[in-house]
């Protein structure tokens, strides 16, 4: 069984109060016990702390999967006047919630929760079958509502929750008590009510306060043993006035001798009050002590050590305080009324709390009489035996296993048919949907008061026309009516086109006959003259892999590769198809979850046995002629060329009495001219395409053929009705295993492989041609199938169930009641005001949506950089390719961090895919379970500031990874600007505690990475994955810069003719340009040639390394400073340098060292472990400590032509490369790039 646990109460402010200690404690106890069921959490969205811890405390009986986040408006709570429209909003977000997590059983720990926080109370919209089950505390305001009820608003706020435990299935009473009240004032049946009890929480045990306690009371509040104790709260009912005179009754020896100790929570204005009673009543000071709120460990000191424990309660649920200080062994009096009689188990115990001489007389008898306290105190710990946690999670266990068995079935024939609203093509529109419609409609009558809705200015059907009203778009525009059930018809044409804006106004269970919608909505797009609508429809579809597939592929590619429906799926309150493949499609463009909106309902056939004779002679066809029919429309993906190439090969082609005919409308294009010009050439006469053909003219083609062939490629989820018109007419069929055929089974078509040969097809036909008991028991047994499984009648039952079931049950539909129900109590969601906007919100938040879990990539500082370094390079390189890929597991999403939340980038997406003419909504990012999000930008400035957004999004279930281009700052302070290391160090903390993984862009940044954490320890509790991925050096496909100057072929002749160096990245102190320049100064000293090229801007902190340059000797001549060099200049430098100086004292990976490799260009780099790392087959390595070994390195190259033929760079790769590798490691943990994870110590 799938349970729920709402744990609101303790989220909410009553995690402050007994019902919070309850909720947490029974729910803990009912976890242990219920592991048999499938047990899910249901959290507040508003309380993120509490919903983090309560995730870690039942992480070992809920897995965070089957942990779900109630998003809810913020500012609900009841007590604000004018509030009524946020809290329905709220209770219909909470509904839906619940709706669309589709349980066995929802245990509701609080329904009194939302006054006094933004918490709310719901019991889904009451149409499945789930049970709802509610703890009943107790009804105290109920009961005594001329005390807790005189405030209007709290009156109406209180009694809608009664109504919600009224409406529950199943209430868990904490008491007798609670249970009896329930039964007997709000007339809910015994038998719906089990009583569970409840128990102290484990750290209420016997222990007394120790000597230092005891001088730390006495300080605080001048405590001395031998005191009495009350603990709780200070409401009315809780009857601490009438204690305190009580307590001022007693003998003067009993009073001077012993304190009355009020322990918990007490407001200032309760304290004065009460104090100013034991003044009344001849109290000093030192006789009434106040602790304040206190801590479980001093609380469960004092009921340990005091002399009694007295509960005067006038009413109470349980009574939790009562059973705390049992657990510690005191002596307990208390209060005959309500549920404590049955909590302390003991008759002389108890006291009347309405009589103050009763409690004082009670009081002063424990007081005097050693015995009675002593035996007190031994009953306490015998009684406290009777209340334990795992006990009463047992007893709500079975109660919830005894109502799981009852089932709220409806029988439809039982009631009044409903109404149906029946949106399709109808014949005479040239449509096999139209067709389709026409039968169905027939079946569906027995069930449903049918409204016919058309886009076209007749219907010729007579028993259309005779059964239904026929109705205009416009009308069905303009109903409301929740009560009606409404079925769309979808197809991929031009005569659906206005089923898309329909099916937004009124949501409605949709049949879907083809899975790929995209010509009809760019047919759309281009009637509406409106290019971009198709692009942004292929985007909420397809995402940024669609956008790019019709900007490099065209038009034509993108509607045969995308179905483009996804909206029609998510709009709709369920969806009908016929097999199963259709459902796999969705579910392979919008991932598993997709498939949950789906049902199969078979395919209408009904069977029909024509006069074979009649329509032969009608045809001109021999009696004894072989016919072998194909029917639909002529196209590319029906193979009619397969089929005729295998007839033309087969020996039916050389019998006269054999005949093909193509029965259907031939192809318009090119492939429809080829096989008309084959049929000539090949055909002898008895080959034949029929073109469009009347419905009385095909079925005499059914009657008269002996053989059907269906083949199918690229099928798009739709059902072949032309392989049901065969089988249903007793044709033996020939079919290929594609897409829905291959779900036939083969007891009735002959089934050949999907990509068949052509051998394959004309071994077919002629076993088949010379078999004609084979044929027959085809026949025979495909009738037998179509009776049993197909009929339209049996069809037409499963149509209704499934409409039932999606109108009445579906979360979709849940949400469109709740939406209703808000709009017709209250004018304040009318549709388009701000609240209708509010709560569309809230209930999408809280449903199921028809996609694939995303993968958020931020790229908050390049999207907003025009810079060009190395970090810029890697984030548009990686997410360009991202971009690009098809989506298999994520749905790609470029964001950005901006007040606090995370906003879709779409402009620099659409940048990057060089788009620019298309816009797109950048809104607010709404995370879901099992979303990703990669930091592949260095935010170190923001991120570490936004812990609430990643602590909502952790909450939500996201996984979190980060890539790290190096530790640099925190490495080498010195080489950054002040404050730099500091930032870069937050950053490591930040992203080291929410991490799932870290990949750095080496293995030397990887093992750096670990080597950080070891001495600075994030603050996480589980290991901390750690890999590494190579950035890509592809600049091709990354748009690179271009343009070089006037003098660029001078300045490279010159170049070329002398021994050229070059170095590249930005100018700033930590890349070596200062140590490159001594060494070339030793070299210029000797009267070398040799030319230095420094390709870079001015970075920070490089003012004297810069001036140095620009003032030197040799500036223009042998030193080459090009600040601003475009990707196409450098590529031509890197052509005529003898080598590449890589000089830096720390990089993340060093770029241009595979750049230089890429261009057979020798490297003298400084020997550092990355760049030992990524070219090590191909540098000559420097000590930097050591300038002569550099010197000679630069003697030795400029002395040497550059080698014909350098070495690969082993880390080289495309951008394709580098980004499908880091999509690997996201997606397996076990990937060889994972390293050693960073582990806890």
């Amino acid at each position: 069984m799938k349970i729920v646990l709402d744990l609101q109460g303790a989220q909410s402010n009553s995690r402050y109060r007994g019902i919070g200690r309850y909720t947490l404690a029974m729910a803990k106890a009912f976890a242990q016990e219920a592991t048999h069921h499938e047990l899910w959490l249901l959290l507040n969205g508003r309380e993120n702390e509490t919903s983090l811890s309560l995730m870690e405390q039942f992480e070992e009986f809920v897995p965070r999967r089957r942990v779900v986040i109630n998003e809810l408006p913020v500012g609900i709570a009841g007590f604000h006047v004018g509030n009524g429209s946020s809290q329905r909003i709220a209770a219909a977000a909470h509904a839906a919630a619940l709706d669309g997590m589709q349980a066995d059983c929802i245990w509701h720990s609080s329904l009194f929760e939302g006054w006094g926080d933004d918490s709310t109370a719901a019991l889904g919209s009451g149409h499945t079958d789930c049970k709802h089950v509610a703890t009943l505390y107790d009804l105290i305001p109920f009961l005594h509502s001329h005390r807790y009820l005189q405030n209007s608003l709290y009156r109406e706020w209180y009694l809608r929750r009664v109504g919600l435990l009224k409406r529950c299935d199943l209430l868990l009473a904490i008491s007798e008590s609670s249970r009896h009240e329930a039964v007997e004032h709000l007339h809910i049946q015994a038998d719906s009510i089990a009583v569970v009890h409840g128990a102290a929480d484990p750290v209420f045990y016997r222990r007394p306060a120790d000597a230092m306690t005891w001088d730390r009371w006495k300080q605080q509040w001048n405590l001395h043993p031998g005191f009495l104790l009350y603990a709780g709260g200070f409401d009315s009912h809780k009857n601490v006035d009438t204690l305190i005179a009580a307590f001022a009754d007693l003998q003067a020896s009993a009073r001077s001798s012993h304190q009355l100790v009020l322990a918990g929570r007490c407001s200032d204005e309760d304290k004065k009050r009460l104090a100013l009673i034991g003044r009344q009543n001849g109290l000093s000071g030192t006789n009434l002590v106040f602790t304040g709120a206190l801590d479980d460990n001093d609380l469960t000191s004092l009921y340990s050590s005091c002399e009694l424990f007295i509960s005067p309660s006038l009413h109470e649920g349980l009574g939790l305080p009562v059973l705390e200080a049992m657990a510690c062994g005191a002596a307990v009096i208390c209060s005959d009324a309500a549920s404590l009689p049955e909590v302390v188990g003991r008759s002389d115990a108890l006291f009347d709390p309405r009589s103050q001489s009763a409690i004082a007389s009670k009081l002063q008898q424990a007081l005097s009489d050693s015995g009675f306290i002593d035996s007190l105190r031994t009953h306490s710990e015998v009684q406290t035996l009777q209340f334990t946690w795992p006990a009463s999670a047992r007893k709500a266990l079975a109660a919830i296993e005894r109502f799981s068995n009852r089932s709220k079935t409806t029988e439809f024939r039982t009631r009044p048919r409903p109404r149906l609203i029946y949106v399709s093509p109808l014949p005479p529109a040239r449509s096999g949907i139209a067709d389709y419609s026409a039968r169905l409609l027939r079946e569906l009558a027995s069930h449903y008061v049918i409204d016919v809705v058309i886009d076209s200015a007749e219907v010729v059907d007579p028993w259309i026309q005779a059964n239904f009203p026929v109705r205009s778009v416009r009308w069905f525009s303009q109903q409301v009516d929740p009560c009606a059930r409404v079925l769309y018809h979808f197809g991929n044409s031009p005569f659906h086109a206005h089923m898309f804006g329909l099916l937004e106004q009124h949501p409605g269970v949709v049949v879907l006959h083809d899975s790929w919608l995209g010509a009809a909505r760019n047919w759309m797009a281009n009637q509406a003259g409106d290019a971009a609508a198709f692009l942004r429809m292929l985007y909420e579809s397809h995402g940024y892999a669609g956008l790019s597939h019709d900007l490099m592929h065209g038009r034509s590619s993108t509607l045969n590769t995308y179905p483009i429906n996804r909206d029609v799926i998510d709009g709709a309150l369920g969806v009908i198809v016929h097999s199963r493949y259709a459902i796999q499609q969705a579910a392979r463009f919008f991932g598993p979850a997709a498939a949950d909106k789906f049902r199969i309902v078979p395919f209408p056939q009904g069977q029909r046995l024509c006069q074979q004779p009649a329509a032969r002679r009608l045809l001109g066809i021999g009696q004894d002629d072989f016919v072998v029919c194909s029917f639909g429309m002529l196209a590319p993906t029906k193979l009619n060329h397969r089929l005729l190439e295998a007839w033309l090969q087969s020996s039916l082609a050389r019998d006269v009495r054999c005949h093909l005919v193509f029965v259907g409308e031939n192809h318009g294009g090119d492939y429809g001219d080829a096989l008309t010009a084959a049929i000539r050439v090949g055909g002898s006469g008895r080959i034949r395409i029929t073109g469009f053909v009347s419905a009385d003219t095909y079925a005499d083609y059914l009657a008269v053929a002996d053989l059907a062939v269906q083949l199918r490629t690229d099928s798009r989820g739709e059902t072949s009705a032309a392989i049901f018109d065969v089988l249903g007419h007793g044709v033996p069929a020939i079919v290929n295993a594609n897409g829905s055929a291959d779900e036939l089974p083969d007891t009735v078509v002959l089934k050949i492989g999907d990509r068949f040969s052509d051998a394959e097809l004309v071994a077919a036909l002629q076993s088949l041609r010379k078999d004609a008991s084979r044929r027959a028991e085809l026949a025979e047994e495909a009738s037998r199938w179509i009776e049993r499984e197909h009929h339209p009648s049996t069809v037409g039952l499963h149509y209704r169930d499934v409409i039932e079931q999606f109108t009445l049950d579906s979360p979709s539909a849940s949400r469109q009641r709740l939406m209703a129900e808000a709009m017709r109590t209250s004018e304040a969601f009318a549709v388009g005001s701000v609240d209708w906007h509010r709560m569309r919100r809230s209930l999408v938040a809280n449903l199921p949506r028809v996609e694939l879990p995303s993968l958020y990539v931020d790229v908050t500082a390049t999207a907003s950089s025009v810079l060009h370094t190395g970090i810029e390079r890697v984030v548009r390189g990686v997410l360009l390719s991202l971009l690009q890929i098809d989506q298999k597991h994520y749905r790609i999403q470029p964001v950005r961090m901006e007040g606090g939340r995370y906003l879709l980038a779409n402009r620099y997406g659409l940048k990057l895919l060089d788009c620019l003419t298309l816009e797109l909504p950048e809104d607010e990012v709404v995370p879901r379970a099992g979303d990703l999000l990669l930091g592949l930008d260095w935010v170190a400035d923001i991120l570490p500031t936004q812990t609430a957004l990643l602590d909502a999004w952790r909450v939500r279930g996201v996984r979190m990874f980060f890539v790290v281009y190096d530790l640099l700052p925190v490495r080498m302070p010195a080489r950054f600007p002040e404050g730099i290391a500091e930032m870069h160090a937050g950053w490591l903390r930040c992203i080291g505690s929410y991490a799932e993984g870290l990949i750095g862009i080496s293995k030397s940044v990887t093992e750096d990475l670990r080597r950080w954490f070891d001495e600075h320890p994030p603050n996480r509790r589980r290991d901390l994955r750690l890999g590494y991925f190579y950035p890509g050096n592809d600049p091709d496909s990354t748009r690179p810069s271009l343009g070089v100057p006037e003098d660029a072929s001078r300045v490279l002749a010159r170049l070329r003719a002398a021994p050229t160096f070059l170095m590249v990245g930005t100018v700033e102190p930590r890349k070596g340009h200062a140590l490159v320049l001594d060494a070339f100064e030793e070299l210029w000293e000797e009267g070398s040639a040799a030319c230095l090229v420094v390709v870079g801007r001015q970075g920070w902190m490089a003012d004297e390394v810069a001036a140095r340059m620009r003032l030197h000797s040799h500036a223009g001549s042998q030193l080459i400073w090009l600040e601003h060099a475009s990707d196409e200049y450098l590529a031509q430098l890197y052509d005529v340098a003898r080598a590449l100086v890589a000089a830096s004292e720390g990089e993340g990976f060093g770029l241009p060292l595979v750049e230089a490799a890429q261009k057979g260009l020798p490297v003298i780099a400084r020997d550092i472990p990355v760049f030992r790392e990524v070219s090590s087959a191909f540098a000559e390595y420097f000590d930097a400590e050591q300038l002569f070994t550099l010197v000679d390195a630069l003697r030795s190259a400029a002395a040497s032509d550059r080698p014909a033929e350098q070495p690969r760079a082993d880390a080289t790769l495309s951008w394709k490369e580098t980004t499908d590798r880091l999509l690997n490691l996201l997606l397996d943990r076990h990937h060889e790039q994972w390293q050693e994870p960073w582990k806890l110590a």
